[in-house]
């Protein structure tokens, strides 16, 4: 007998002031259920349970038999490998979603109790109390992965920079580094790339984020803004996959978007929302624009006259928590600015790979803040503000050239 045609496997970080969301969208799941093509699979952590579960999602619950795991950390990178593992077995198929769901922040980092220990022990007193450590989500001190000498980190100001998939209880979470990690892993388990990877999460449509893991899924699917309490409309989602399991990972992130923003048609107190789905294999050819697009600005931000102009192109730009902008709205904002032709011809180049069927596969939003937006934000700060000091930890940074844009645009 043939194997299903999809496991969706939904990764829910519930164990926060999420939690009774994630059994609403568990319920939401179960009006679909699996069915002879099509796998639906969680891991799920809430606060009114003794135990976090993976279960195989049936219609209406009926004889499922949830596989308790204790109270597995969720913030864990391990953990999410873990369910990968345990979904490929109990599961299998020919194509394979992961949607991440919980809070999110882009490209972010939190995780602090690590760090703490490792200061207190190493210096002794740092005049930063453990209660003041605890307020994770007011802190900028990154995991100890990041290599940063963590006696300098406590030193800096208070940003808010957080991840995806905070877990109240350990206070960890997942940082972008730290995703890559667990989808290379889970990369492995499965012998393949994810055929989409999606976050029911806020503001992860960033293109640092998708560059991350562009190795291990073909299509990445998130929000530039923050989403509303609703999140996905995994009823529409699954009934539409159910019905026709013989898309692919293109398809999947096509109709997610579609139905992502339909589902908010007649809320307009949900507004603004956004939804995207990116495709890895045309992410090389974009970011190659987006560096000729950095060179030009880098170039440009050295003349006082130009400065502003990019200053007033940026202003004007929709943007987001974290630093995140817009991109293909800076861009147009930018050509607007007739800084350079240098620079014109640059963001043109860009705002035509962000058009539909190229990096972004499939873009939607509803509200008048966010019209115009073109589906994939950037970080950018204000030149008057401290960039972060764990941007360049990031693999986008490392290997190209945006970071040297940031610095010479606050340099000048």
């Amino acid at each position: 007998m043939a194997q299903p045609s999809w496991t969706f496997m939904v990764y829910m970080a519930g164990f926060n002031n999420l939690s009774s969301a994630a059994t609403e969208d568990l319920d939401e799941m179960r009006t679909v259920g699996s069915t002879d093509d099509l796998n639906v699979v969680v891991f799920i952590k809430r606060l009114d349970r003794e135990s976090a579960e993976r279960i195989v999602v049936r219609k209406d619950g009926q004889g499922e038999q949830a596989d308790q795991v204790g109270n597995a950390d969720s913030g864990n990178p391990q953990t999410l490998v873990d369910f990968v593992r345990w979904a490929a077995k109990a599961a299998p198929a020919d194509r394979y979603a992961l949607v991440v769901w919980n809070h999110g922040s882009g490209w972010g980092v939190d995780d602090l109790d690590e760090v703490y220990t490792e200061v207190k022990n190493k210096a002794g007193d740092t005049g930063v109390s453990p209660r003041e450590l605890g307020v994770r989500s007011t802190q900028q001190i990154g995991r100890t992965l990041f290599k940063k000498p963590v006696e300098k980190v406590l030193e800096l100001p208070n940003l808010r920079e957080r991840a995806i998939a905070s877990d109240d209880g350990s206070g960890h979470s997942l940082d972008t580094i730290e995703l890559y990690n667990a989808l290379e892993a889970a990369h492995d388990e499965l012998g393949k790339p994810l055929e989409l990877f999606g976050m029911d999460a806020c503001l992860m449509s960033t293109l640092e984020v998708a560059y991350e893991v562009q190795e291990f899924a073909k299509m990445v699917v998130g929000s530039e803004e923050l989403e509303p309490g609703d999140g996905w409309p995994y009823e529409r989602i699954l009934t539409d996959l159910a019905a026709d399991p013989g898309i692919d990972g293109v398809e999947l992130g096509r109709r997610i978007v579609k139905h992502y923003v339909d589902s908010y048609a007649n809320q307009q107190g949900q507004w603004p929302v956004t939804q995207c789905a990116t495709s890895t294999e045309g992410l090389g050819a974009f970011v190659d624009r987006l560096d000729a697009l950095s060179q030009a600005l880098r170039a440009a931000v050295g003349g006082d006259a130009e400065l502003a102009k990019v200053m007033r192109a940026h202003g004007r730009s929709p943007g987001f928590m974290g630093d995140l902008i817009d991109l293909r709205a800076l861009c147009k904002n930018v050509v607007a600015e007739s800084i350079s032709p240098e620079v014109t011809s640059a963001a043109d180049a860009v705002i035509d790979a962000l058009a539909p069927d190229g990096y972004v596969v499939a873009e939607g939003h509803r509200g008048p803040s966010v019209d115009g937006v073109g589906g994939v934000t950037v970080y950018l700060p204000a030149p008057t503000k401290p960039a972060s000091k764990f941007y360049a930890d990031l693999r986008f940074a490392k290997e190209h050239g945006w970071d040297d844009f940031i610095s010479a645009y606050q340099q000048g």
